[in-house]
């Protein structure tokens, strides 16, 4: 069987240790990415959350501000009357 010298073990030990180093570097980034992508994900349901409570706002704003603008109208309906009814009465 043939020895292999020391220099050649040298070098196999090297790289298998620049292996053992990228698997773990790899490793380490498949987990970093990981963790950006969960934490993309919760901002983005975050703005999601956000975005559904503004518009919320924004109906219960317009559905106010549409009643408002009836109870406006209705109360010209009524001034509008009294005038006609007061006009037809002479004064």
């Amino acid at each position: 069987m043939a020895r292999l010298s020391q220099e050649t073990i040298a070098i196999i030990g090297v790289g298998v240790a620049t292996i053992a180093l990228g698997l773990s570097v790899a490793e380490s980034l498949r987990d970093e990415m990981r963790a950006d992508r969960a934490e993309a994900r919760a901002d983005r349901e975050a703005i999601r959350e956000e975005m559904r409570a503004i518009r919320a706002e924004a109906r219960a704003d317009r559905e106010q501000f549409e009643r408002q603008i009836l109870r406006l109208i209705q109360g010209q309906g009524v001034l509008f009357g009294l005038i006609e009814g007061r006009s037809q009465d002479g004064g």
